[in-house]
């Protein structure tokens, strides 16, 4: 859901000169009026620029319709806000030969002569302190605010040099830009089209740590009012949980309405302009893997607050998280584990023996107590040791085949209920009925994980509780010794069959050390990793795509 932003952009291009601070002066023009340069302008936070000038200097003559041009341009844009002045260097150009001249070039910018004070004030810009001074006409700009000199803005010829003194003014009035959430963050890594308005080409607005600027980005025709519709894709599960269907449901249920407009825009999942029991089961699609990302729906959607923005202020974005009604989506990056959590809800896997081929049943036994509204888990199945037949819930009203998905070797399950679903210890939450490939523990082939979305349990009095297994274990390996100091290494109970990678990642998400392990054909296999410079800290490893734990680290 958005809206279209027009605003004016203007192109910026910044000479690289010397910037030092201007000596303050005061003038006559030649109308009569007295004028300070800091206490008048800098100080009001105006853009100066001057002209050194002569009235007998062709080049200054030349320049003089472009000048002009240029003053009608950015004073009908900017007003106030910007000032020129022409200050002849030469003793002869009294204020009434000055004035003179401004009417035979048509020129309406203020101008100062020799008995004005023009000579007092262009002497230091050509002492050499701000650089060469290579003769008239030679164009300054001035900072506002502080006064910071841009000497000799000069081009390849007097279009071009006007062209430079114009991307210097915008560059000091022209605002920077960021989008925001609605919880405050500035948004990252995201594009912004920007179009004539009616159509035609667009290009993408450059956005640099989250700013961008009001800039007229070339292959553009120029226009008083450009299109910008903002868009950021990908991380579509950055903030979405199943908590997020616990609190559009009791919303739609009228038991806690959403009290944020934003909130309704990021629950609506389907693009419906409305919140229904539709939007939880695209959003529990999303969660289980059957979606990579919401079809109907970006992943971020964004609230302009006008539809109209003048030139001098920022368009006013907000940033959505489509599926994220509780606000938790990270602007900067995914989401990693929540470390706000508390009380962790404990749960066991327990199964017995069978044979190759035989059915069994595997149950997650709750060993906490207490009612709860939803909850999501994820495993890894082996599955050339396991086949999922079935899964049912007895203790939660409602549970479904759409309430959980396999996708290869992931099994993500999701269930949030109409009503509050009570839980005695150790009564079964989960109930699977699996066929087992191998002799042995069938829940030694399905092993809880962390990702794509954490174990999570929602109750009323405390809404998100962490998931903590009894007994973890991740079957046919062994990680040793741990800590590690100068070397860690892998013990599998079966080889590889095919080359796979084993990567340390922290607790951002991000690989610290991979290393590609080839198949071995001994049993036990054994693998050696020596992770170098490593920071110390705790690591998660993982073999291809299969996590195998934590790793203490403390450094060679």
């Amino acid at each position: 859901m958005f809206r279209t932003l027009l605003f004016p952009l203007l192109f910026i291009c910044t000479a690289n000169l010397a910037a030092t601070p201007a000596p303050d002066f005061t003038i006559t023009d030649s109308g009569g009026k007295t004028r300070h340069l800091y206490q008048d302008f800098v100080n009001q936070g105006k853009v100066v620029v001057l002209e050194v000038f002569f009235t007998t200097c062709p080049p200054c003559a030349t320049h003089a319709p472009h000048w002009q041009s240029l003053y009608e341009s950015v004073k009908g844009k900017y007003g106030g806000q910007v000032e020129f002045f022409m200050l002849s260097d030469k003793s002869a150009d009294i204020n009434s030969v000055v004035a003179q001249y401004k009417i035979s070039k048509g020129l309406t910018m203020p101008a100062a002569g020799s008995d004005g004070g023009s000579l007092e004030a262009v002497q230091p810009y050509k002492s050499g302190q701000f650089g060469p001074f290579y003769g008239t006409p030679t164009f300054i700009v001035i900072e506002p605010g502080t006064g910071e000199v841009l000497f000799d803005v000069r081009g390849g010829g007097p279009a071009s040099t006007m062209d430079s003194i114009r991307q210097k003014i915008d560059q000091y009035l022209l605002p920077t830009c960021h989008i925001e959430t609605p919880w405050g963050d500035t948004l990252l890594n995201y594009s912004l089209q920007v179009q004539v308005p009616g159509g035609g080409a667009s290009v993408t607005l450059p956005v640099t740590n989250g700013m961008y600027s009001l800039e007229q980005v070339a292959g553009l025709p120029a226009a008083s009012f450009y299109e910008v519709i903002p868009s950021k894709s990908g991380d579509p599960l950055n903030g979405v949980s199943t908590f997020d269907l616990v609190q559009i449901n009791r919303q739609i249920l009228g038991i806690m309405p959403f009290l944020e407009p934003w909130q309704f825009v990021a629950g609506d999942a389907n693009n419906s302009n409305s919140i229904t029991t539709f939007d939880i089961v695209e959003i529990r699609k999303l969660i289980l893997g059957i979606y990579d990302s919401l079809p109907k729906a970006p992943s971020w959607a964004f609230m302009p607050g006008l539809d109209t923005m003048s030139a001098l202020a920022c368009p006013t974005f907000e940033a959505v998280k489509k599926g994220d009604v509780n606000g938790n989506a990270v602007a900067t990056v995914v989401a990693g584990p929540d470390d706000r959590y508390a009380a962790p809800w404990v749960c066991k896997l327990v199964d017995g023996p069978s044979g190759p081929g035989e059915e069994q049943r595997i149950e997650l036994q709750s060993f906490t107590g207490g009612e709860i509204l939803g909850m999501q888990l994820a495993f890894h199945v082996d599955q050339e040791a396991l086949e999922i037949l079935d899964i049912h819930a007895p203790a939660l009203p409602g549970f479904g085949s759409d309430c959980w998905h396999q996708n290869g070797h992931r099994l993500v399950v999701s269930w949030v209920g109409t009503s509050p679903a009570s839980l005695l210890a150790a009564d079964p939450m989960l109930v699977l009925t699996v066929r087992s490939g191998y002799s042995g523990s069938a829940g030694a082939m399905l092993y809880p994980e962390e990702l794509p979305v954490r174990a999570e349990v929602y109750t009323s009095a405390i809404p998100v509780r962490p998931v903590e297994w009894l007994e973890a274990r991740v079957p046919g390996v062994k990680v040793f010794p741990n800590p590690a100091k100068t070397y860690v290494s892998l013990a599998l109970d079966r080889p590889l069959r095919t080359a796979q990678p084993v990567r340390l990642v922290d607790e951002m998400g991000r690989v610290v050390f991979e290393k590609q392990l080839e198949p071995l054909h001994v049993v036990p296999t054994q693998y050696v990793l020596y992770p170098g410079r490593v920071p110390p800290g705790i690591y998660r490893i993982w073999l291809a795509d299969r996590p195998l734990g934590n790793l203490i680290w403390t450094g060679e």
